[in-house]
């Protein structure tokens, strides 16, 4: 199965996973699962970490994709399509990154892995 990874679990994956629901570690554990991560969480990362809001081992231009890389994430830009379906979604939720997640979600018809309370008031589906 695969499934989109919201900010928080590719952080906590990277660095507390014991944050992480059992649900969740055991997608991550299952050689089965694909996980996706939208480059809008890439962008998010690097601005939270520009403002002093998280703390990283490196530079987020080399810590984002070396974790991604040890931890079998795949990559998934941010196209036309989904720019346009986050901008008109229904405003339950302001947070532009958290439009992008649920935007993309819905194009590729998988769940989002999130502790968002937010997110599942979209039409998608999500696990935590």
């Amino acid at each position: 199965m695969t499934y989109l990874i919201d900010t928080h679990v590719f952080l906590w994956l990277a660095a507390s996973p014991e944050k992480l629901s059992s649900t969740v570690r055991e997608i991550v554990a299952d050689g089965e699962s694909e996980l996706l991560m939208s480059a809008a969480s890439g962008w998010e990362i690097a601005l939270l970490w520009k403002l002093g809001r998280i703390t990283l081992q490196e530079p987020p231009a080399s810590f984002v994709p070396s974790a991604m890389q040890v931890m079998g994430i795949t990559p998934v830009p941010i196209g036309f399509d989904t720019a346009i379906t986050a901008a008109t979604l229904p405003l339950i939720h302001r947070d532009p990154f958290d439009r992008i997640l649920v935007a993309e979600a819905l194009k590729k018809g998988i769940p989002v892995l999130t502790k968002d309370q937010t997110i599942p008031r979209y039409a998608v589906s999500t696990l935590w």
